[in-house]
């Protein structure tokens, strides 16, 4: 899929950004452009409204994943935790280009303009209309409204992404909420699938997912598994995480009951969580563990995989796909918010703002369902080139954060993604940061390894930094420039349709910062400070410039340095 733009239409706007805020993607006449690998880069001050677009999308096709959903657990059903006609924004339109479900068309000919448009206070309306989106083609309504029944999803289902994908490096809570809301009415949907006796369920209908630290322990398990040499070369580059290959883990799963009010008795009622998913999906795990253990004192299921060719093969052929795997993992992690109330879920559905941390409770490891433990990573030793066995949890912060993003590229694959990443660099050192953008595109471009379609026109990422090096590797079509007007308005603007424009592709550090952040120093403001401090006009004998210049040996080298030192040598003394 390919963003066209989005613009903010209802009265109060969304957060720091007004009504008629507008942001413009890609060109509708630059088609080549879309077929590249073309990451948008969103600069700006702090509290410049960067975060807040991803925010306005996450919401948008929250609403609408609702509202096409085919099936809905009660809880959402009540009109007080969603109503059709009011989201967060309320009022907007949002353009993009996409393919039909399945089609893997290697031409933006084969695509669709969606045009998702909200009036406040009324429903959403979503048009589609074929190539080449002009007055030559005619645009046509599709329902958001799903059939009478479970048969199928609303026709609008299919115009909407596979995966809206997301991660913030801090606790940005604003962004996370409508993928709690639908991590919720996933586990809702299994809850009453058990008390309705269901044989099966399925991958989760919502499309969005939240990548934290525990998704992120299954999008690594599943890459190790099911990726080959060449898809997983970006991850093993040794200056990133030296990752050689998965060595073994160890999951458990407890066994604890939903509690229910019977319908015909109105009397409590119990069924056990696992009760759908033990016949089938645990009993391929079983097949694919080394061994495993059932303790009926605890009432704990205990598999052990040593990974080797024969432990991958297995996975691939109970599972299928990487994909496959990693959606039942986040069903079992979403299992473990099992004892959340239904109180707490409705403050969390109704949420139209911040939510905060500690409103919904975290569980002890005695109380989750599932989770893994001893996952040990084979990696090579930066410096050494020891291979290690070493536990995942050892891993730091920045290999963790390289993890989330380049992971979950290689598991999508075919699918019609759109990628948020709230500032996804912020636990890189600097040579990480330079290598970022690089290693993204060579993540997503694997891939796509033995398909012969155009991998980059089935997903869009849109991404916040503030590191210079991640904007020199994007071109100005592709940086927006975040800024607030002297009304305190947000605007943004592509660098490239700036007044001062300038090629952001390959250009140095020192002038991104100066040109998009106002920043013309090369060195921080504290020891800045001594430069400043320094008054040439008392500076009379030869002594002063001497010991003026000692006190500068305490700094390292700079231009700001260099250019002090300079003009204290064109200093005449009488002496």
């Amino acid at each position: 899929m390919k963003l066209i733009r989005l613009k903010i239409e209802n009265e109060g706007g969304f957060r720091s950004l007004q009504k008629d805020f507008e942001i413009k993607f890609h060109y509708l006449a630059d088609t080549e452009a879309m077929e590249q690998f073309r990451p948008f880069c969103f600069a700006g001050l702090n509290g410049s409204g960067k975060s807040n677009v991803l925010e306005a999308l996450a919401n948008i096709f929250y609403h609408l994943e609702v509202c096409v959903a085919r099936y809905l657990p009660e809880s959402i059903k009540d009109p007080q935790n969603f109503k059709r006609h009011e989201s967060v924004p309320d009022a907007f339109t949002l353009e993009y280009l996409i393919p039909e479900k399945e089609s893997m068309s290697n031409s933006i000919k084969g695509f669709y303009k969606v045009k998702v448009s909200k009036k406040e206070g009324r429903e959403p309306q979503l048009f589609i209309q074929p190539f080449p989106f002009d007055d030559s083609t005619q645009e046509r309504e599709v329902s958001l409204i799903p059939p009478i029944g479970r048969d199928s999803s609303a026709e609008g289902k299919v115009y909407l992404p596979d995966h809206i994908i997301a991660y913030s490096s801090g606790e940005n809570e604003i962004l996370s909420l409508p993928f709690i809301k639908s991590r919720l009415i996933h586990l809702d949907e299994y809850r009453q699938a058990v008390r309705d006796n269901y044989s099966s369920f399925e991958e989760s209908e919502n499309s969005l997912i939240y990548i934290d630290n525990n998704m992120s322990q299954a999008v690594l398990l599943c890459c190790l598994l099911f990726e080959n040499d060449e898809t997983l070369a970006p991850l093993r580059v040794i200056d990133n995480t030296g990752i050689l290959g998965l060595r073994s883990f160890r999951m458990n799963l407890h066994a604890h009951d939903f509690e229910f009010v019977d319908k015909e008795t109105g009397k409590p009622s119990k069924a056990p969580i696992l009760k759908i998913v033990e016949q089938n999906q645990i009993d391929k795990l079983k097949k694919c563990a080394t061994s495993w253990f059932l303790d009926p004192k605890n009432q704990t299921l205990w598999l052990d995989f040593y990974v080797n060719d024969a432990t991958k093969a297995a996975f691939k052929e109970h599972f299928g796909t990487g994909l496959a795997c990693f959606h039942f993992f986040r069903l079992l992690y979403e299992l473990n918010a099992h004892f959340v109330d239904d109180e707490t879920k409705e403050n969390v559905y109704r949420s139209k703002g911040v939510y905060t941390d500690g409103k919904l409770p975290v569980g002890n490891p005695r109380q989750d369902v599932f989770h893994f433990l001893d996952f040990y990573i084979t990696k090579k030793i930066k410096g050494t080139g020891v291979e290690k066995d070493l536990l995942l949890r050892s891993f730091s912060d920045g290999e963790h954060q390289f993890i989330h993003t380049m992971g979950i590229c290689l598991l999508l694959k075919n699918r019609r993604s759109l990628l948020l990443l709230d500032e996804p660099e912020t636990h890189f050192n600097p040579s990480w940061r330079a290598k970022f953008i690089k290693i993204l595109n060579d993540t997503i471009s694997a891939s796509s390894t033995g398909n012969d379609y155009n991998i980059h026109l089935l997903k869009d990422i849109l991404l916040t930094s503030h590191s210079p090096f991640i904007i020199s590797d994007c071109l100005p079509d592709n940086v927006v420039l975040f800024e607030k007007d002297e009304k305190g308005n947000t605007r943004a603007r592509k660098v490239s349709e700036l007044d001062n424009k300038f090629n952001t592709y390959g250009t140095s550090v020192e002038l991104i910062l100066d040109r998009l952040f106002n920043y013309d120093q090369s060195i921080g403001d504290l020891s800045y400070s001594v430069l400043e401090s320094i008054d040439f006009d008392s500076i009379k004998s030869n002594e002063e410039i001497e010991k003026v210049k000692s006190k500068l040996k305490k700094l390292g080298d700079s231009i700001e340095k260099d250019m002090v030192l300079a003009r204290l040598n064109r200093i005449k003394t009488k002496n």
